[in-house]
């Protein structure tokens, strides 16, 4: 997870445009969403190496961002202390192009959802004061 700041221009929270702006050669690409796990970013990262970008990833620093009940107070979308601590608790601390690129979606995931659409919205955010992945694709 983590905070993008907000001087960055946001190009994208759907994958049709993050692939739009990315065929454009726009620079920085940067996803500013919640991801717990690798897989969750591994359609953005496969899209931005296929073009060529160096990919970044951040995480906030804040105090706060593993505490479940300030990020509940914190956060716009009125997500629930009992969601956020489920998600802390998937979280994957470590992340790498190489993690990313080596995971997979598990099967209880890929079998209770259709597979987003292409120009479909994948994941929800925006900036805010809550933890978010952001992954920052440089060309």
């Amino acid at each position: 997870m983590a905070l993008c700041s907000a001087l960055m221009t946001i190009f994208t929270i759907k994958m049709g445009t993050a692939k739009q702006a990315i065929n454009q050669g726009r620079s920085p690409v940067i996803i500013d969403n919640t991801n717990t796990q690798a897989w969750e970013m591994k359609p953005y990262v496969e899209m931005a190496i296929g073009k060529g970008y160096r990919v970044e990833f951040h995480e906030p620093e804040t105090w706060w961002k593993f505490d479940p009940e300030e990020l509940e107070k914190r956060n716009k979308h009125g997500v629930s202390r009992k969601k956020i601590a489920q998600m802390l608790d998937r979280y994957e601390f470590q992340m790498s192009i190489s993690i990313v690129m080596n995971s997979v979606e598990p099967a209880h995931n890929s079998t209770q959802r259709p597979p987003p659409s292409e120009g479909g919205q994948r994941w929800e955010g925006s900036l805010g004061s809550h933890n978010q992945a952001c992954v920052t694709f440089h060309h």
